[in-house]
């Protein structure tokens, strides 16, 4: 009887093993957020095992990783980040620390990527920032992810063929949702849309259209943003206000009321990227009409 549970007890032991990051033995590789397991899944199919540090339904702005989540990093092959979000700002180093022999790759910083700035007021002084929401360009989803075919090529460069096969299909994947979203938007070129948190810039870039933000700096927007939010609204006659699904609906709702509109939620952190983005231009469409 005791040997009996002796053994269940090992056996229980090696299938514990690896359990913080799925299949044991299995490579790591790391990434910030859900849309770029979206490029190495595509690139690497099943060969690496691939850990999202922010979570579904959780903000890149403010989430704190959990200790079974940077366990996860010990072994981690390398690590793409997306750069400049407050995710990465607060715990990059601490990553860093926890496996020095980590290649970390920022995507933003790749060859061909245009960044937006951002000016930001706080009190008596100003500065500038960059808008991180790269990945909702379908033009600088090629480029990151031209970057992570790359380097996935230089880890495993027995299995190049393979990763170049995946690349081309995912950039089909890319540009077909391009053509679905220019198609959807043909006509509507310099149109406004309002949207909660300021994540849609790069997609607007894309596609000649202009958001304005009821997110004021980062920040809960003031009483007298709000009501230059909604004189906006009225001008332009704008009816629907886009909201993610990791945000406070209240304020948006309050303006949807004032503005006789409707509150839309959108997923900019979809792993599923080509789907939200054709789904994105979808809405914007009907919201335009």
């Amino acid at each position: 009887m005791m040997q009996r549970l002796l053994l269940i007890l090992f056996l229980f032991g090696l299938y514990s093993c690896g359990s913080d990051t799925g299949e044991p033995g299995k490579p790591v590789v790391a990434v910030s957020i859900q849309p770029q397991k979206y490029l190495v899944s595509t690139i690497a199919d099943t060969l690496f095992d691939v850990v999202v540090m922010v979570p579904p339904g959780a903000s890149p702005a403010t989430w704190e990783p959990t200790p079974a989540q940077m366990k996860s990093l010990d072994h981690a092959l390398i690590y793409f980040r997306i750069g400049h979000i407050g995710f990465e700002q607060a715990w990059m180093d601490r990553i860093i620390d926890l496996n020095e022999d980590m290649p970390v790759v920022d995507l933003s910083t790749a060859e061909g990527m245009e960044l937006i700035q951002v000016d930001y007021t706080h009190g008596d002084h100003s500065h500038v920032g960059i808008d991180p929401h790269t990945w909702l360009s379908p033009a600088r989803m090629e480029i990151m992810a031209r970057t992570t075919y790359f380097q996935l090529a230089e880890l495993m460069p027995e299995h190049k063929k393979y990763f170049r096969a995946n690349y081309e299909k995912l950039l089909g994947e890319i540009k077909n949702a391009d053509r679905q979203v220019k198609k959807d938007l043909e006509g509507y070129y310099g149109k406004s849309f309002l949207i909660f948190h300021p994540s849609l810039a790069y997609f607007a870039q894309d596609y000649g259209l202009k958001q304005f933000p009821i997110e004021y700096e980062g920040k809960e927007p003031t009483l007298a943003h709000m009501r230059n939010i909604i004189d906006q609204a009225e001008k332009e006659g704008l009816k629907t206000i886009f909201v993610q699904e990791e945000f406070d609906r209240r304020n948006a709702g309050v303006i949807a009321e004032e503005i006789g509109g409707r509150v839309i939620q959108i997923n900019p952190l979809s792993e599923d990227w080509d789907q939200e983005i054709i789904s994105i231009g979808t809405k914007l469409r009907k919201s335009f009409k």
